[in-house]
């Protein structure tokens, strides 16, 4: 294969081509800079692409979309002049148990629908979701003002001040806390409290009585704020919709090009090395790739951290997608009355299948002996119900089921592992006759694959590591100020603030702390 062209300068390179990677250099091309963009892989987009597999588009990870319709960024590179269009999910989430007589939550965007179906079922549960919302709402609105701009003392300070403080107190407690601790506060029952932490610290790879979990306790009152959408054609119509607004303002988007190091001089950067030997010179570099390959791998002798010297984490999850002939009708949602539940709100929202708390907490433990989470983890989707334009052919749909604590170092190994069709089979085992048989086609992406296909080290995505303390004194400044000490040489992405998930909110102040030097 003929190596793609390359320029020999550039104002700015960018390594990767994820959406936070993309959504970077749309702000920096639309500020003037000459900006190119270098993705390993043949697509850009990274975990958040849509692609071709079993006869079907699937995506690569969940296609429920939430924070970066919070972070401004949709409307602000004018993203539906590019193709991208947002479905509404309402119910935003339906959570349900393992044990066949909890009673499944279902969350509406309407706060008063949500508290008016919980009281249905469980009185004291609404009271105390009421109760939760009272103090979690003023908290949700302030992280969500925080997000839309540089983390810092004054712009934290003063988007704290616009709201009176209000939020504030709860923020910095609930950072402290796990979200067992916060949730269990208000009284909330054991189902509520699992169908948060499944949402939560489970997706972070943490048990819900781990401390520094209970922000994940906004995540309820976050999506009442927000909503979830999910792009027409899959989450993928996102980063395609961030690359035409990048190219538009004359971006250089570049696949197949890997980069193995840094042209570093007088603790300034001058370029970028690609492994085939050449390179670009540029005097300011943007790498939108996990933080411990530019710190450890492409400048060795740079003194970092003691926290980036430690093993790195294992993947933990795992997405199996598969072409079905029937859709998977969960029983405790069957039944429910029309007016709970209507019929034509029914496979729309994700579903998460929750072990109960304590349940969680032991799997902790067994996931560090190589096995799966027992019962498992799932959030259910079946995108095609939504969006049409996802159903691979007008007599299947597309079911994707990513599974939660299923570890790298399984103990007997992921080849020819007749793990993941179990997953199926216990699904199965939660609906209406019907739903295994009627696979046609099917994947699984573990661990492994994510680590051979995209580049993460052992399966880990990484995620920003700093608590609201320490991102507010700005500790570990190249993840929470974007800056490197090395001149000229920044971070983003998902191990940089706010995080890791689609949010996009990265990329975006990366590239203003590129221009505003």
């Amino acid at each position: 294969m003929t190596p793609p062209e390359l320029p020999e300068s550039a104002d700015v390179v960018i390594i990767g081509g994820g959406h936070n990677g993309l959504a970077c250099a749309a702000y920096l091309a639309r500020g003037g800079r000459e900006v190119v963009v270098l993705e390993a892989r043949g697509t850009m987009g990274g975990c958040a692409s849509t692609v071709d597999a079993i006869g079907a588009r699937v995506n690569i990870c969940n296609c429920d979309h939430t924070m970066v319709l919070a972070s401004g960024i949709v409307n602000d590179l004018d993203l539906a002049d590019h193709g991208l269009t947002y479905l509404d999910v309402d119910p935003v989430t339906v959570a349900v148990g393992w044990d066949g007589t909890s009673p499944p939550f279902i969350q509406w965007r309407s706060i008063e629908r949500t508290i008016d179906g919980l009281a249905r079922v469980d009185p004291r549960a609404a009271a105390a979701y009421r109760a939760y919302l009272d103090v979690a709402l003023p908290a949700a609105r302030l992280m969500l003002e925080v997000q839309r701009s540089r983390p810092g003392l004054p712009t934290i300070g003063a988007a704290a001040a616009r709201r009176g403080l209000r939020g504030s107190t709860t923020l910095l407690r609930w950072a402290r806390s796990s979200v067992l601790e916060v949730m269990t506060g208000f009284g909330l029952p054991p189902w509520m409290i699992a169908a948060v932490a499944t949402s939560g610290p489970a997706v972070w790879g943490l048990p819900p009585n781990a401390a520094g979990t209970g922000l994940a306790a906004l995540g309820p009152a976050v999506r009442h704020l927000v909503g979830v959408g999910r792009p027409v054609g899959g989450s993928g119509a996102l980063p395609a919709a961030l690359a035409a607004a990048a190219q538009a303002h004359g971006a250089r988007l570049i696949t197949d090009a890997r980069v193995g190091g840094l042209t570093v001089r007088g603790g300034r950067v001058l370029g970028v090395r690609l492994a085939d030997g050449r390179s670009i010179a540029a005097p300011s570099v943007v790498a939108a790739v996990d933080p411990r390959t530019v710190l450890l791998d492409w400048l060795p002798d740079l003194p970092v951290d003691e926290p980036y010297r430690q093993p790195p984490g294992e993947g933990y999850e795992s997405k199996l997608d598969a072409v079905v002939t029937r859709l998977p009708e969960l029983r405790v949602l069957a039944e429910l009355p029309e007016d709970v539940l209507p019929a034509a709100a029914r496979g729309i929202a994700t579903a998460l299948v929750c072990p109960t708390p304590e349940q969680q907490i032991a799997a902790a433990d067994a996931r560090a002996r190589g096995e799966v989470s027992d019962p498992p983890m799932f959030l259910v989707n079946t995108p095609s119900v939504l969006d049409p334009t996802m159903r691979p052919d007008a007599d299947t749909h597309l079911l994707s089921l990513e599974v939660l604590w299923t570890p790298y170092a399984l103990a007997k190994g992921w080849t020819d592992s007749a793990e993941p069709w179990s997953w199926l089979e216990r699904l199965g085992e939660l609906c209406e006759p019907g739903l295994v048989d009627s696979v046609r086609d099917w994947r699984v992406v573990t661990p492994e694959d994510y680590e051979r296909d995209f580049g993460l080290a052992r399966g880990y995505a990484p995620s920003y590591p700093g608590s609201v303390v320490a991102t507010l004194l700005g500790r570990r400044r190249e993840l929470s100020r974007y800056r490197t000490a090395v001149d000229g040489l920044y971070l983003t992405g998902a191990g940089t603030f706010p995080g890791a998930g689609v949010w996009g909110a990265s990329g975006r102040n990366a590239a203003a702390t590129v221009l505003s030097a």
